[in-house]
């Protein structure tokens, strides 16, 4: 699941325009559900198909002062 963290990491770091694209594959097993909820955000999810997840993560401007993921 360390993939799953970096990806959201590596997205919320994000310097330039745009949203960082993230695709999810066996989301029908709890502990990447667990993980892409915690981390990627529900509300970031574009789209499902079967196990796949897409979901688009925009830059975070301010890391400092957040303190959660979603």
């Amino acid at each position: 699941m360390a993939a799953v963290y970096s990806a959201a990491v590596m997205a919320r770091g994000r310097k330039g325009t745009g949203v960082t694209h993230v695709f999810l594959y066996d989301v029908n097993r709890k502990v990447e559900k667990v993980y892409a909820e915690e981390f990627l955000c529900r509300k970031n999810l574009v789209k499902s198909v079967g196990r796949l997840w897409h979901f688009e993560i925009p830059p975070q401007t301010n890391l400092i002062d957040a303190p959660a993921f979603c």
